[in-house]
Order: structure tokens, then sequence, then C-alpha cells
């Protein structure tokens, strides 16, 4: 055997949950600008030697691609030496895309889902994802893409500069449409890692309760 594969496992550091400055909701990053904000990330990622990055939105990948533009130029960025340089270039940097679906929790909230997705897939997913993806309200059907969520937030009385954000506060996603879309796209499927929040607000914790009940059914 190869003496460079006989070492066994290595463990690596991975950060798949990373809001980025210009995130559609609670930015309260300081950073002047994007371009700032990625250096910054960089050089934090590279002192904490984390070899991942998920970049995570709500409902869309735009700063992800703006990353990826970033290290894209990386050869002519000053913020780092060569050596960092080369590092940057093997980060694995995949897109996140935060959903909030139905049913909601024990705390009234939305359930926290996250799809991360394999990056040489995203020629294919606005089709396969965004466009594919629909919230019905009335007589309304809205897709999970830019124009759908600003015609949401259109809907839901926002002006025109407000309506995306708008949107993006009201768009729900149900589980049952979530499960069907990855049954019938069996691509989309291979190529999605989709994780649920473990929080007791928003995630699978919150439903602690109604495993309490069975356990007291099984008691009795």
């Amino acid at each position: 055997m190869d003496k460079e594969h006989i070492k066994g496992a290595e463990w690596r550091r991975w950060d798949l949950h990373l809001h980025t400055k210009d995130t559609v909701k609670n930015d309260q990053f300081a950073s002047a600008d994007f371009d700032e904000f990625c250096t910054t990330m960089f050089k934090k990622a590279l002192e904490d030697k984390i070899a991942a990055l998920g970049i995570t939105d709500y409902f869309n990948i735009k700063n992800y691609l703006r990353v990826r533009d970033y290290v894209n130029a990386i050869d002519t960025n000053e913020s780092f030496d060569e050596e960092e340089k080369n590092e940057i270039k093997r980060f694995l940097i995949v897109p996140n895309v935060e959903l909030r679906v139905l049913p909601v929790t024990d705390r009234n909230r939305l359930v926290n889902i996250h799809c991360i997705f394999n990056p040489e897939y995203l020629d294919r997913l606005d089709d396969d994802f965004f466009n594919s993806i629909e919230m019905e309200v009335g007589n309304e059907v809205y897709k999970m893409n830019e124009s759908g969520i600003k015609r949401l937030g259109t809907s839901k009385g926002a002006t025109r500069d407000d309506a995306y954000m708008k949107g993006i506060e009201s768009f729900v996603v149900s589980h049952e449409k979530l499960i069907a879309l990855f049954k019938n796209k069996p691509i989309l499927r291979s190529n999605t890692i989709t994780v649920v929040s473990n929080s007791n607000t928003d995630g699978a914790s919150a439903f602690q309760k109604h495993y309490d009940f069975f356990e007291e059914v099984d008691k009795n």
C-alpha cells in the first residue's frame, strides 16, 4: 500500500452554518463591505484551522456565490501571503440554504432546516430546488425564488423596497412538500445533506414533549 494512504482517518474542523455580511435577516456584521468581511472570515478560519465552510442564508445562495468569487480572485488579494492563499484555495466551501418548515414546535416556532448542497450541482439548483418549492396562500401560489418571495412580500403589504425581506419573513415550507420534492428528484436528493436544528425552540429538541407523552403512556 502507498505509504501516503496508511495513516487512517484524519479529523478536520468544519463550520457549516456561517452567515455572512448582507445576510437577508439580522445582519449585524460590522465589516465595512463584503470583501472586508471575507478577509476577516478567512483570516479567522486559517487561525482556527477550519477546513470547510458552509455559507448560509435564507432561501438563496447569493452570498455563497460572492464568497466563491472572492476565493477565485484570491491570487490578486494583498491581504494574504502565498501560503495563506494556497490554504484558502483548498477550503471546501459549500452553499447552505436555511428554511423555515412546518409543523410548528411546542414553543410555537417553525422548524429550522438547512439544506447543504454539493457545489458541483449548482447549475441545476434553480430548476430543481428554488423553482420547485411553492407556498400556497389562498388562491395564490408563490415559488421559493426571488420573484415569488417578492410577490409574497407585496401581498403582505410591503413596499417595493421591503418586499423581499417581508417575503423572506413570511415564506414557509411544508415538510410534506419538501419530502415529496426529494422523493421525486433523486439526483437532487443525492446532492443534498439535510440537517435539522437541535434547538429546544425551533429544532428537534422542541418536540421533546411528544416523546414525554409516549413515555408516560408506556409507564401506564
